[in-house]
């Protein structure tokens, strides 16, 4: 195994860990930050969408949702 692929083995098993974190935090609602957005002003109002961008500070896990 050449160091190019441990790196990259090693890199696999660090993005494992973090899915895991952040599949097992619990998001507690005080330290997460959500901010309203919006794509509007289209020439069909039938495109124009609204959401919510959310980050968990801590898992730096980062999700939106539609409003």
């Amino acid at each position: 195994m050449t160091i190019v692929q441990e790196i990259k083995e090693q890199i696999t098993q660090l993005e494992l860990k973090l899915i895991n974190i952040q599949k097992n935090c619990s998001h507690p609602k005080d330290v997460i930050v959500s901010v309203n957005r919006s794509n509007t002003g289209n020439y069909d109002p039938s495109a124009d969408r609204y959401w919510t961008d959310h980050h968990c500070t801590f898992c730096d896990k980062r999700w939106s949702s539609d409003q």
